[in-house]
């Protein structure tokens, strides 16, 4: 009778633990997806590093799907938008060592419904995309300073998930201890 318990015990354990690794490794697929977040390096006929990619409505998604962009939504006619234009070329020649971020720009006037889908109330508005996704939209004032402060935390913030990441997972696993003393009696001859 106590072999019986001790068996059942056993496979209970066994299979329990082995629901545990399936969700657990679910859990930790998700967990890749989110940390696999990262700057990924991109053709030199997307993006120039020290200069700024015109985007247009045609080859918007198509090029902002697959790597880092700080892209600027403008109107032509907006005078903030033409103050700002210097400004905005200076961040990226500071960035020219970073090739794997590319600034862009996106004329709203000629791409409204791209500029709609991103809710934009502003002119000039920045945003920070990631294989087509928008991580963050910068809100600070629209200074060299505070524009590059932003983008020094962006690329601290994806080196972060990135070595996370990397860290190996470790987890131990009580149950299958405890299973493997099962079975080799350590416990079961207690139970009869």
């Amino acid at each position: 009778m106590s072999t019986f318990w001790g068996t059942h015990i056993l496979f209970s354990l066994l299979i329990w633990s082995a629901l545990s690794d399936k969700s657990s490794s679910e859990r930790s697929g998700e967990v890749t997806t989110i940390a696999n977040w990262s700057i990924k390096a991109r053709s030199v006929d997307q993006c120039t590093p020290g200069k700024v990619h015109v985007l247009t409505a045609d080859n918007f998604l198509e090029t902002t799907e697959d790597g880092t962009f700080f892209v600027k939504f403008y109107e032509p006619n907006c005078m903030g938008c033409h103050d700002f234009e210097p400004i905005w070329t200076d961040v990226a020649q500071s960035f020219k060592s970073r090739a794997n971020i590319c600034f862009a720009e996106l004329n709203c006037k000629l791409a409204r419904t791209i500029c709609k889908d991103y809710e934009l109330r502003f002119e000039p508005n920045l945003i920070w995309l990631e294989n087509g996704e928008e991580i963050q939209q910068y809100d600070g004032d629209l200074t060299s300073p505070g524009i590059k402060i932003f983008i020094w935390e962006m690329i601290r913030l994806n080196e972060t998930r990135k070595s996370a990441a990397e860290r190996p997972y470790f987890h131990t696993k009580p149950i299958i201890l405890l299973g493997w003393f099962l079975l080799a009696g350590g416990v079961t001859s207690y139970l009869k």
